[in-house]
């Protein structure tokens, strides 16, 4: 469940984001990719924290009634210049196939932790990562999830954080984070209902972290 930000820490990052800059009127959001709304959705992503850049993860969710095999599936990491820096399978940590419960229910979100992660999680499924080099998942890059390794892989669902990350980015791209709201424990979270409309501005804001 999500957690409503202390009114300090909600005025910090409030004033963060005007500070930081929305997308500009002059930039209308693309058309949203013609595809079937995806079963599972990143739901969340914190590219640094109050530990640093590698203070980070994301979640997955499954929003629909049925268990969700994530098997040859695999998350792909995008600087900012829209190269694929990491990929990595959806495997538990000993490299066993991985399953989402249904929506509700405990088991029904994957979180992937970063060296430095310094928060909590609630789900049973937990999968620890060393994100590459010294900043892990970019400020200004962007996460996906993929079917399978294939070039032709269908992305099921994609976020980035500045416009020239196209291949994970769904109309206008999130806000990214910065040092400040790194300190206040941010992250790009999903609107509260896990609503999709394959744009990234519309579907994602910056709060204090759920996880």
């Amino acid at each position: 469940m999500r957690r409503l930000l202390s009114g300090a820490a909600a005025l910090a990052i409030a004033s963060t984001i005007a500070f930081a800059g929305q997308a500009t009127a002059a930039e209308e959001p693309e058309s949203p990719e013609v595809m079937q709304l995806p079963a599972v959705l990143i739901n969340e992503v914190s590219t640094m924290g109050p530990n640093g850049p590698l203070d980070e993860a994301i979640e997955i969710i499954n929003t629909t009634g049925e268990q969700v095999d994530l098997s040859n599936w695999v998350i792909r990491i995008y600087n900012q210049r829209n190269e694929v820096i990491q990929t990595i399978p959806l495997v538990d940590p000993l490299g066993g196939p991985l399953t989402l419960a249904p929506a509700n229910n405990v088991g029904s979100t994957l979180v992937l932790t970063g060296a430095e992660f310094s928060g909590t999680t609630s789900t049973p499924n937990v999968l620890p990562v060393r994100f590459t080099g010294t900043e892990g998942i970019p400020a200004l890059g962007g996460v996906a999830v993929f079917g399978s390794l294939a070039p032709t892989a269908f992305k099921i669902d994609g976020v980035a954080f500045s416009s020239p990350v196209t291949t994970a980015k769904e109309g206008v791209h999130a806000q990214p984070e910065n040092q400040r709201t790194a300190q206040l424990a941010g992250s790009n979270t999903r609107n509260l209902l896990n609503h999709d409309t394959n744009n990234n501005q519309r579907d994602f804001s910056l709060q204090e972290r759920t996880f």
